[in-house]
């Protein structure tokens, strides 16, 4: 299930499009600080393309508060770090012959994001998947303390618990507001 969860999450994070686009910026320019730790440029190139990086800002300050939180409340991620033999997978840059749709993406948007960075496909790929997991890995840890254990494959409890997330994740933006400085336009 994690597996499908993590997919779901990587071709979320190519395909959808926006208009904001960091090409201008330089990587080390600084978008936003939350708590007095930087957000650069550079972090929104890795994750997102130059066209719509701008566009997940917030979902990055987020992403920086949880880690905040999981760390001073001293939780552990480790039980939500994807096992190895699935990392491996993950960090693996599909074949260029493959015929699945959703690994053709993923090959095109390492492609275009290694030559930007300069990197070759391969790195990009792993250090990808690597950042990817630990982020998650500080989500679920984050709302498995906030929110308590579920069955994420009963669509009841999916249900309920997008409406908890949403409540708490505006709970700790509105809570951390005075930690947050926004330094783009």
């Amino acid at each position: 299930m994690k597996k499908i969860l993590f997919i779901v999450l990587l071709l979320g994070t190519i395909v959808l499009a926006g208009c904001s686009d960091v090409s201008t910026y330089g990587d080390n320019e600084v978008a936003a600080t939350v708590d007095g730790h930087e957000i650069t440029i550079g972090d929104l190139r890795f994750l997102y393309a130059d066209e719509t990086a701008l566009d997940y800002l917030d979902s990055v300050i987020v992403a920086k508060l949880i880690k905040q939180q999981v760390q001073e409340m001293n939780l552990d991620i480790s039980p939500h770090l994807m096992a190895e033999e699935n990392q491996d997978d993950f960090e693996k840059l599909p074949p260029e012959n493959t015929k699945d749709e959703g690994s053709k993406q993923v090959r095109k948007y390492a492609i275009a994001q290694a030559e930007k960075l300069g990197m070759t496909p391969e790195e990009f790929q792993k250090q990808y998947a690597k950042k990817l997991n630990h982020q998650n890995a500080y989500i679920n840890t984050y709302l498995e303390e906030k929110l308590g254990g579920g069955d994420i494959n009963d669509p009841k409890w999916s249900e309920k618990f997008g409406e908890e997330y949403n409540d708490l994740i505006e709970k700790l933006v509105e809570e951390n507001k005075e930690k947050i400085e926004v330094l783009l336009d």
